[in-house]
């Protein structure tokens, strides 16, 4: 009765690591999918847009240099200064919002 028991035990671990592997393989490529969704969403977005998409998703305010870096993560290559210039005419025009010197937030954290 023991060693049936323990074979069984051993069949259902076998079970539950072939499921865990199963469910692994599923949720990356969906990840893989959403950053990948992500990437040609900003790429196809103009600058001031990417900037605006950015500081939305960051939930905190961020420098530009932050800002461009994010940009490149996506697959972006706006020039780091046109990023400057351009983050600080976004919030002339009221786009965004700045919370200190050259520390700027997405206009709906205000």
């Amino acid at each position: 009765m023991l060693t049936e028991l323990q074979s069984v035990r051993s069949d259902v671990l076998a079970a539950l690591n072939r499921i865990d592997a199963l469910i692994a393989g599923l949720s990356s490529p969906s990840r893989e999918d959403g950053v990948q969704a992500q990437r040609e969403e900003v790429a196809a977005l103009p600058r001031t847009k990417a900037i605006e998409w950015v500081l939305a998703r960051s939930g905190e305010p961020m420098r530009p240099v932050e800002i461009w870096a994010e940009l490149q993560a996506l697959g972006r290559d706006d020039p780091k200064m046109e990023i400057q210039v351009t983050t600080y005419d976004l919030w002339q025009r009221g786009r965004i919002g700045k919370v200190g010197r050259g520390l700027y937030q997405s206009i709906n954290e205000r």
